[in-house]
């Protein structure tokens, strides 16, 4: 059904493909380990904040051709880190809390 002059089509449920295993890329596979996720993440926040540094650089040096991308990847790096710095807090909640239970 098409909603008349706008062009706009509603999406419906038959052509969402949820078997698309690309779209997240963050579902592990059975033979993988937690130890090899956790490894992965952190390897992907570090090299957020190596892209931001090398773009800061070339901010500073007047080599950046456009301000926005060099925020934008620093954004990036700063929410990766909160992010991963919020996901220790967690498990060391979790593992605390484990601690803590009477056997």
């Amino acid at each position: 059904m098409e909603i008349e002059g706008t062009g706009i089509n509603p999406i419906s449920i038959d052509k969402i493909d949820t078997n698309d295993k690309s779209k997240n890329p963050t579902k592990a596979s059975p033979g993988t380990n937690f130890g090899d996720i956790l490894s992965d993440a952190i390897s992907k926040v570090n090299d957020l904040e190596n892209e931001s540094d090398k773009m800061s650089e070339k901010l500073a040096m007047g080599e950046a051709d456009n301000l926005h991308d060099v925020v934008i990847a620093s954004e990036k790096a700063d929410l990766a880190l909160n992010l991963t710095v919020q996901v220790r807090n967690k498990l060391v909640e979790a593992h605390e809390e484990i601690m803590r239970m009477q056997i």
